[in-house]
């Protein structure tokens, strides 16, 4: 009986070395038909400029060949990526590559806050926006990007879905629709980068959608803390600032958002962050002496009641400008800030 099961180990440690034998081999086999078996050939460069990617070698990447499709495996296919715009190809594809770059200039791009008008073909030349093959309305193979308007062949365009910015600073519209591939990566880009002033481009949206109504009161609050906390040394060592250094714009101005910002307001999570970070500096308040007693006179009325920055919040406006705050209907039918003479048109 314990010969036959030494003789079975036997049997399955041999049969373990052959499969280890054979995926080597075929390993060996798959390096040769992708890397020619002619020695003398020239060998690709660990860094390959085309089309505008930076393509770096790598053998640790997985995924998706961005041009066959074809499934690329950590450490057992070497492949590119573009250091840039995140693209991976096979080493075998490289040079039939005809998508360029989307983010080969990312320092000017931007994005398109306006919903984008249709075009006609013929200001393409009849050619596709991104790689430039020819296309023509009577192909099947042509497809519209909801981004931007212009047409795409369908290796450019596959009909994948994405929101739209414009669409959802106009109109709180977070459908996703059919958009280019390079459109959808200058977006991913941008999302959390660019910063839009809402107010600028649609000021009826913080009328029109609550959640930007509250968002709006919050930021201004977490202004007027801001102009306060910066001559408390006791906050400053607390590192209250630090509570919102994923969004530091936030810290800087009430005006400006992302498209990140927007995204997570409507899905529900931005409000109950920013109303916690309020909830925290509310605590620090109530626990500091400097901040606590901290109380002005109108400049406007020059009248009772003191303004106490922290427990009039409602009360209580604040140029944007200089941080003065203001009895808020003195601030109503002020046109200039007492402080610094700025506008306080459009301030609220």
């Amino acid at each position: 009986m314990q010969k036959m099961r030494t003789q079975n180990t036997t049997e399955e440690s041999a049969k373990k070395r052959e499969m280890d034998i054979l995926v080597k081999l075929r390993k060996k086999k798959h390096d040769l038909k992708n890397n020619g078996s002619d020695s003398s050939s020239e060998t690709l460069d660990t860094t390959i400029n085309i089309l505008g990617h930076t393509l770096v070698k790598s053998s640790e990447l997985s995924g998706y060949c961005s041009k066959c499709a074809g499934a690329i495996y950590r450490r057992i296919k070497t492949a590119y990526t573009c250091s840039v715009c995140n693209v991976i190809l096979h080493k075998a594809c490289i040079n039939e590559v005809s998508r360029r770059c989307s983010l080969a200039n990312k320092d000017t791009l931007t994005l398109m806050s306006k919903i984008a008008p249709a075009h006609g073909l013929h200001e393409q030349n009849y050619c596709c926006y991104d790689c430039g093959s020819e296309i023509s309305y009577s192909s099947t193979k042509v497809h519209t990007c909801d981004y931007n308007g212009r047409y795409y062949c369908q290796e450019c365009h596959k009909k994948t879905l994405h929101l739209v910015p414009a669409r959802v600073i106009h109109n709180w519209d977070f459908k996703p629709r059919q958009l280019a591939l390079q459109s959808q990566e200058v977006i991913a880009y941008l999302a959390d980068k660019e910063y839009l002033n809402i107010e600028n481009i649609n000021p009826q949206l913080f009328d029109s959608v609550s959640v930007m109504h509250q968002l709006r009161d919050l930021r201004e609050q977490i202004i007027l803390y801001k102009a306060h906390f910066v001559q408390c040394s006791r906050a400053l060592r607390e590192g209250v600032f630090l509570k919102l250094k994923s969004r530091q714009h936030f810290i800087d101005t009430s005006k400006l958002y992302t498209i990140r910002d927007l995204t997570e307001a409507q899905s529900g999570t931005l409000l109950p962050e920013i109303t916690s970070v309020i909830q925290d500096y509310q605590k620090h308040v109530d626990r500091c002496e400097t901040c606590s007693n901290q109380k002005f006179l109108c400049s406007v009325c020059e009248s009772p009641p003191l303004i106490s920055p922290f427990r009039d919040v409602y009360s209580i406006a604040q140029c944007s400008q200089c941080h003065g705050v203001l009895h808020r209907p003195c601030f109503n039918r002020s046109d200039k800030c007492p402080y610094c003479s700025a506008s306080l048109i459009n301030e609220l």
